[in-house]
């Protein structure tokens, strides 16, 4: 049962806060080429260190499913569960203009009975990776303010976002984990982002939450940790 109405986060009137988007402006001249690499992570690091000596906490991946995650996370001792952010998104808002369908309240409807639907306080930690970078300033707004909601007082999720503002289109990735502080982004296509942040408006947008981090920029990725 979905503990707190998602359509009451999921809005579709606009939400605005001064310095939380930036438009995407003129291209490069080409876009980023799509390859499979691993990176070293210093917030996945983080994101590990922080349940260091505990057992049986419930984490939840926005990624794609896959085996990598999966098996390291059985092997500390906790559960992983998934909810394909990203998919949910095509499937809701895919067909025609994907970002003006984000104002249609059918297709939020359709969208927020697929996506975080877990009781308040039931979540120890979310792998968010790239998938906020696709949202609406209002379906933004209401995804963060779900995921707040989720995580229990202490616990965390991780985020990534691109930072070259210069950019109309970015590579998406699945991330799959090779260790405490090595992850391999796999390729799977370009997308359009949103909206372009500065670090003053993720601090804005991560508002409610008692400490955001951010980490060196490594392959234009800015990462995040950000406690509840």
């Amino acid at each position: 049962m979905i503990k707190k109405s998602l359509t009451r986060l999921f809005g579709g009137a606009e939400v605005t806060h001064p310095g939380a988007a930036v438009p995407v402006m003129a291209p490069m001249a080409e876009r980023p080429e799509l390859r499979d690499f691993t990176r070293q992570s210093s917030a996945l690091d983080q994101f590990f260190q922080a349940f260091h000596g505990q057992a049986g906490l419930m984490i939840l991946d926005l990624g794609v499913s896959n085996q990598e995650n999966t098996d390291y996370f059985n092997e500390m001792g906790h559960k992983l569960g998934y909810d394909n952010f990203v998919r949910s998104l095509d499937e809701s808002f895919g067909d025609g203009d994907f970002y003006g369908n984000q104002d249609d309240e059918d297709r939020i409807e359709l969208f927020q009975a697929k996506v975080l639907n877990f009781d308040d306080d039931s979540l120890d930690g979310i792998l968010v990776w790239d998938s906020l970078q696709y949202l609406s300033p209002a379906l933004l707004e209401g995804a963060v303010s779900q995921m707040h909601s989720i995580l229990h007082k202490g616990g965390q999720l991780m985020t990534v976002f691109h930072s070259n503002e210069k950019l109309v289109e970015v590579p998406s990735y699945s991330y799959r984990i090779q260790g405490h502080n090595r992850v391999k982004l796999v390729a799977r296509k370009h997308r359009k982002p949103a909206q372009c942040f500065s670090t003053r408006s993720l601090e804005k947008l991560f508002r409610n939450f008692a400490q955001v981090k951010f980490f060196l920029i490594q392959d234009s990725l800015r990462e995040m940790i950000v406690r509840k």
